[in-house]
């Protein structure tokens, strides 16, 4: 594809779209591609059946496994056109921040968020938009973490949360181990120095909050590593701490070098565009 014809990141063509999407990393699921679209299209929610053990059995019809077909890339080749805008608009220009975006892009950073080390996700169907419990969430040390997504967190959102929390933690006769609150903003008023009291246990609260993107590198840029093995989209990622978790998972260590290559995404010249190193270093795996 000749992106010398695109001169813009306004540029909403439905071909230039579908190209930009397929840079998304990690690469969609079949599954997790059926879910999406049902939440944001509003249809019927999906089955799903679980093959991993798992300590929580969520015995809510809500809750379905998610992302466990990693060997089922999705096909976006039959995206709708309002379909591929969203996409865009979720994870890439990241223009829309309701519940439901940043509820995608919650599950999409825990796909490389190493220090997690997840092994099993649960996604609740439930359409509830302020307290709901949206992901459960269990670490192959057997821990289990509970997420709550938010556009902004309130005091009152949290409540219902905490709530539903207690709630959770009864019937599934199940002790969380962490809840995190994902949102986009929230209120200085929220107690995160006071630790829920869950049953017999207590649990102090995380808070991610979604930032406006590293300075590093733009929307537009390429990011290669070691000259040329992988390459990534730059939008893909909120922070160097991100990228950095991506290419630990997805290269075999030692000595690293990162390029960016500018404006990759939006060249409308034939010239060689310019490389320059932004990180050097070394993981031990």
């Amino acid at each position: 594809m000749n992106l010398q014809y695109y001169e813009t990141m306004d540029d909403k063509s439905e071909e230039f779209l579908s190209y930009l999407i397929e840079q998304i990393l990690p690469y969609f699921t079949k599954s997790e591609l059926e879910l999406y679209l049902a939440d944001i299209d509003k249809s019927k929610p999906v089955k799903g059946k679980g093959t991993k053990k798992s300590k929580s059995k969520a015995t809510s019809k809500n809750y379905v496994s998610i992302g466990e077909d990693i060997d089922k890339k999705a096909d976006l080749s039959k995206l709708k056109p309002d379909q591929l805008k969203r996409l865009f608009q979720i994870y890439i220009s990241r223009e829309l921040n309701d519940k439901k975006a940043v509820k995608w892009r919650f599950y999409q950073n825990l796909k490389y968020m190493s220090q997690l080390h997840v092994e099993s996700v649960k996604y609740n169907q439930n359409p509830d938009p302020a307290g709901s419990i949206d992901f459960i969430i269990e670490t192959s040390q057997s821990e289990i973490l509970l997420a709550s997504c938010h556009d902004i967190l309130e005091l009152n959102h949290y409540n219902k949360v905490i709530s539903e929390v207690v709630n959770y933690a009864k019937k599934e006769n199940l002790l969380p181990d962490q809840i995190i609150f994902a949102t986009n903003k929230s209120f200085r008023n929220i107690p995160l120095d006071t630790p829920i009291k869950i049953i017999s246990k207590e649990v102090i609260p995380t808070l991610m909050v979604e930032k406006a993107g590293d300075k590093q590198f733009k929307r537009e840029d390429l990011l290669i590593v070691n000259d040329s093995e992988l390459k990534i989209a730059g939008f893909n990622f909120n922070s160097t701490e991100d990228l950095l978790n991506y290419v630990y998972r997805h290269t075999n260590g030692g000595q690293i070098s990162i390029f960016r290559q500018l404006d990759f995404f939006t060249a409308v010249s034939e010239e060689d565009l310019e490389v320059d190193l932004i990180w050097k270093g070394i993981m031990i795996k």
